[in-house]
């Protein structure tokens, strides 16, 4: 018998045997907080809720019902939601209760300066070379201490897709250079298809 099934059985067992107080999970058992990946250099985020226009969000929301009915949006909000193509809503990422605050896929709160915990809830792959430092943008330069840029900096968290953009021109030549375009390479045999060799 294979041992990865009878793993699984053994634990299917054990599950049956124990007593049902015994599987019940504690009440004052918190959920684990996602504290980083092993192995990341220290960094800090620049900060952004001081940039945003319509941030602290209890300006309005403060003065208005909670309400966590889908439904088309009045400005000054976005009424079409491009993230996720339909299958995340506000609340999917901001707390009801407390406007000012985002949360976690768990329900843990975060705040706007840390978008980038919720936005790895989603983006896990992602989230991690921005930890490691293959995604995203780092200020100043590579060396001494590492602040980076939140992922909404460069992505807008309600549109988040990058659009095209038409390349920038060439830079000009050095004086005393010349500029030579189009050179023609010798062709190569190298890589050429041996007719002989393929029937």
């Amino acid at each position: 018998m294979n041992s990865r099934i009878l793993q699984w059985l053994v634990c299917i067992i054990c599950l049956i045997l124990l007593p049902a107080e015994a599987q019940e999970t504690p009440e004052n058992l918190q959920p684990l907080r996602f504290e980083g990946y092993p192995g990341t250099h220290e960094f800090d985020v620049v900060p952004r809720k001081e940039d945003l226009f319509f941030y602290p969000c209890t300006q309005c929301h403060g003065f208005l019902e909670p309400s966590a009915e889908i439904r088309e949006l009045n400005a000054p909000h976005d009424s079409n939601l491009e993230h996720g193509r339909g299958r995340i809503w506000c609340l999917s990422c901001h707390d009801l209760e407390n406007r000012d605050t985002l949360k976690t896929l768990l329900g843990e709160p975060v705040d706007f300066n840390e978008a980038h915990l919720v936005c790895g809830g989603c983006h896990a792959n992602r989230h991690k070379d921005w930890y490691f430092g293959a995604h995203g943008k780092r200020v100043a330069n590579w060396q001494d201490e590492r602040t980076l840029y939140n992922c909404t900096h460069c992505h807008n968290p309600h549109d988040p897709a990058i659009k095209p953009r038409a390349p920038k021109p060439a830079p000009p030549v050095r004086a005393g250079l010349k500029l030579e375009r189009g050179i023609e390479h010798e062709p190569s045999h190298v890589w050429e298809r041996d007719e002989e060799h393929d029937e």
